[in-house]
């Protein structure tokens, strides 16, 4: 598609394929704003229901605004082609963040913060993202993080609002996503709750504190026996560098029972910002462009 023309945007080049979709990058020719564009994948291009997946992504995240969400333009067919127009991220997933050098506990909190802020959003509008993962978390040009990819994103009842829940997966028998990051629940297919959100977090956190993952297995099953059975060794173990207070946090997300967990995102911001304060979380340093 690299070279041709989608509605009005301009493709000028790929930058990245998912089970979930492929995403371009082009230029919006009417306002001269560089874009993303996120069509199916070939597989999936006359699926119905992966057409109507897509455009219940584009109408979730249309309702949130927040700047650590990915914003949406629109979404729209081109030549039998359903895709979405999103915001063109500048930087790099955290994937490749954290490949490319140790991170320090400053931006780790940091990091945690921010995407803790996009799941505050997230959760206080009804809607569970379900795939936080480093692959999904954008680390930008001054440190600035946006959550992207809300395709599996299902929303959830809200105290109060006399709603229905709706059930985890969408394939009966096994949950979607990737295990790494998935919460005890996730695993079992218990009913959408966004405290899952902030285990996947918590795994998040653990893997930039120490560069590994906390219930990494030799296969998925592992894995998930793991996240079910097992603890993972203590943070200050594997990185004696790391604060206490950044441990207890992490563990607390780690926990197995949701009720163990902080209780929202709203919480847990509550404990970054304290530990923030003592480690002077503002003073970043810029890395973008690399030298």
């Amino acid at each position: 598609m690299v070279g041709t023309t989608v509605s009005h945007y301009r493709v000028t080049g790929k930058l990245g394929v998912g089970g979930m979709g492929v995403v371009y990058e082009a230029v919006d020719v009417h306002l001269g704003r560089p874009v993303a564009l996120k069509f199916l994948p070939e597989e999936l291009a006359g699926d119905p229901d992966a057409a109507r997946r897509l455009r219940r992504e584009a109408q979730t995240i249309a309702g949130l605004n927040h700047p650590n969400i990915c914003t949406i333009y629109e979404f729209d067919e081109h030549d039998g082609a359903t895709f979405i127009a999103m915001e063109r991220v500048e930087g790099r997933n955290l994937k490749l963040h954290m490949a490319q050098q140790p991170l320090s506990t400053s931006e780790v909190v940091a990091i945690a913060q921010q995407v803790t802020a996009a799941l505050e959003a997230a959760h206080t509008a009804g809607i569970v993202h379900r795939d936080i993962k480093p692959g999904n978390i954008i680390v930008g040009p001054t440190s600035t993080v946006k959550v992207l990819d809300f395709g599996l994103a299902r929303r959830f009842m809200l105290p109060g609002s006399g709603q229905a829940l709706i059930g985890g997966s969408t394939i009966p028998g096994r949950p979607i996503g990737t295990v790494n990051y998935m919460a005890p629940e996730r695993i079992l297919q218990l009913p959408l709750d966004p405290r899952s959100d902030l285990f996947s977090l918590g795994v998040v956190i653990y893997e930039m504190a120490t560069g590994r993952l906390p219930f990494g297995g030799a296969s998925p099953s592992d894995t998930v026996t793991n996240i079910l059975e097992h603890e993972p060794l203590p943070l200050t173990r594997l990185s004696p560098d790391r604060p206490v207070p950044l441990e207890r946090i992490v563990m607390r997300l780690l926990a197995k029972p949701a009720e163990a967990r902080y209780q929202s995102a709203r919480e847990l911001r509550d404990a970054l910002t304290t530990l923030g304060r003592a480690w002077r979380v503002p003073l970043l340093r810029r890395w973008w462009p690399p030298k």
